[in-house]
């Protein structure tokens, strides 16, 4: 009877340790993926701000040339 409740402590300690650190790699992966995805919108709405920027300087010089 003291081997199954041994054994059954065992099984259990195991279980446990081995899902101890599942949650913080979780946590990284979701950490770095955020990361990229953020750098990847600025880059973007850089590259947008700076075509609007030149549509309205082109529409800007096309007004001052008609006047």
């Amino acid at each position: 009877m003291k081997k199954l409740v041994f054994m059954f402590v065992a099984v259990l300690a195991v279980s446990f340790a081995s899902c101890g650190d599942a949650p913080k790699k979780a946590a990284e992966t979701v950490d770095s993926i955020a990361t990229e995805v953020a750098e990847e919108v600025d880059s973007t709405l850089d590259t947008l701000a700076a075509q609007a920027d030149s549509a309205v300087s082109a529409a800007a010089d096309t007004v001052k040339a008609a006047l």
